[in-house]
């Protein structure tokens, strides 16, 4: 098979060159960048924009959160589900709008967003046992696999090699990427939230949720071991529907750290598997 290098150049400028976010996603995100953030202004911006405002209610009204049909307006569901989670959503939609017909042979987008909402799930319940925010582990892993959407969407030739030698070598997606690519989908994935300037330490869990060890900022290392284990919950579900699923190895030292008793494990593989058919519903996935 031969071999099609993607250089991070050639990644950064494909993403320097993708269209505008809505307004309203746009000033929300920057407004998170400043530590005088308005609740109120971001609130007001989404509520200007009524398909943002639709899907937020729809969310915050999800099961997952147990308010069906009792959060009415923006500002509440803002209250439950923290801007930032909000601000991770919207954007993550508003990247994909249109993007569900792309052709990138062996890449399902329905799958890709089923797996990438069960491992921001998984994220947000199990951060408080590793004492990190649940909002930031939600949106870290809600964009953990963004490099493969980028992938199939502006590289689909190459995303699709990739692909195909993960199937018929029976290896890693991401060994696969090195091999055929030259990088992986993280990396890539790493680009792309750095460029909608998330936190450093969400990139980092990004470029690095398969191997935390090589996140050099504790904070990312830890978001980025949260994510790892979210992931592998993920893949364990099969939310994805993928009949080739596989189960990434995890290190048993840190699944031990999480202090999960037997009910508490299942407890978190129910509450998963209700919210990700639930939440993708919400946001018409």
């Amino acid at each position: 098979m031969s071999t099609a290098a993607i250089s991070l150049d050639k990644v950064q400028s494909c993403v320097d060159a993708l269209p505008a976010l809505p307004q309203a996603v746009r000033e929300v995100m920057q407004a998170l960048q400043r530590d005088d953030v308005s609740v109120e202004r971001s609130v007001h911006l989404i509520e200007q924009d009524q398909s943002l405002a639709a899907r937020t209610l729809r969310v915050a009204n999800s099961a997952f959160y147990g308010m069906s049909g009792r959060v009415g307006r923006i500002g509440d569901a803002v209250t439950l589900l923290g801007l930032r989670a909000v601000s991770g959503v919207l954007l993550a939609v508003s990247f994909t709008h249109g993007l569900d017909t792309l052709r990138c042979s062996g890449f399902s987008f329905r799958s890709y967003w089923r797996h990438s909402m069960a491992t921001a799930l998984a994220a947000r319940l199990l951060a408080p046992r590793l004492r990190l925010d649940p909002d930031e582990g939600f949106v870290a892993g809600l964009l953990h696999d963004i490099g493969k959407l980028v992938l199939a969407a502006h590289f689909p030739a190459e995303g699709a090699q990739a692909l195909a030698l993960a199937r018929s070598a029976d290896v890693s997606d991401v060994e696969a990427e090195r091999a055929t690519l030259g990088l992986s989908h993280a990396e890539i994935g790493a680009v792309l939230v750095r460029h909608w300037r998330f936190p450093a330490e969400v990139a980092q869990a990004v470029e690095h949720h398969h191997q935390p060890t090589a996140a050099a900022d504790p904070a990312a290392r830890s978001l980025a071991e949260l994510i790892e284990v979210a992931n592998a919950v993920a893949h364990a579900l099969d939310l994805a529907e993928d009949p080739l699923e596989v189960v990434p190895p995890l290190d048993p030292a840190l699944w031990l750290r999480l202090d999960l008793s037997d009910a508490a494990a299942l407890a978190l593989l129910a509450g998963v598997e209700r919210g990700v058919d639930d939440m993708c519903r919400a946001l018409t996935l």
